[in-house]
């Protein structure tokens, strides 16, 4: 890995050891996964990650059993105070900054007792347009171009928000029209 993270192959291998790691008896871990490694894995071809983003209200897991894995598997489990550069983590996020809305969660891959999910395109966007950073507006410019979500959807999740995320979606959608455009 170098210090920009995990390519989506590199991902792939890590959360085929994390499933390796957790063994072929007993009940699915389903992970939800949202931010950049979400794009990664819905074809985002150049983007890497350092950190495995797993939005914890919509995934089901054993907390023990889950770090042993990604400990096992070479990955950093859910750090608070301190990262090393070049080890990539698995980050455990709950509602707070980051906002995603209320969604069913979608079924992206199964590899053993390991299940990985993610929001709607609608909300992995409007959660990305809430920082609106560089990284977070390619990865909106790409899903947007990719999926060409009905920017009233986005809108409506957005609404859901607590401020001053719905504030900031809201101010950002532009950049929904301007991958509209673009794809005209």
């Amino acid at each position: 890995m170098n210090a920009a993270g995990l390519d989506r192959d590199q991902w792939l291998s890590a959360i085929e050891k994390i499933a390796t790691a957790l063994g072929p008896t007993g009940r699915p871990i389903r992970l939800c996964l949202i931010g950049s490694v979400a794009c990664v894995f819905g074809g985002m071809a150049a983007r890497v990650s350092r950190d495995l983003d797993v939005w914890k209200p919509a995934s089901d897991y054993d907390l023990g059993e889950l770090k042993r894995a990604v400990e096992e598997a070479g990955l950093l489990f859910d750090p608070k105070t301190t990262l090393d550069p070049l080890k990539p983590y698995v980050q455990l996020v709950e509602p707070g900054p980051t906002q995603v809305g209320i969604f069913e969660p979608l079924l992206v891959e199964r590899i053993g007792r390991l299940e990985l999910y993610r929001p709607p395109i609608e909300h992995l966007i409007a959660s990305k347009l809430v920082r609106g950073d560089a990284r977070d507006i390619e990865d909106v410019l790409f899903l947007a171009g990719k999926h060409h979500p009905d920017p009233e959807a986005v809108r409506a999740v957005a609404e859901t928000f607590a401020s001053p995320a719905k504030r900031q979606v809201l101010e950002n959608l532009v950049y929904l029209k301007i991958a509209d455009s673009e794809n005209d």
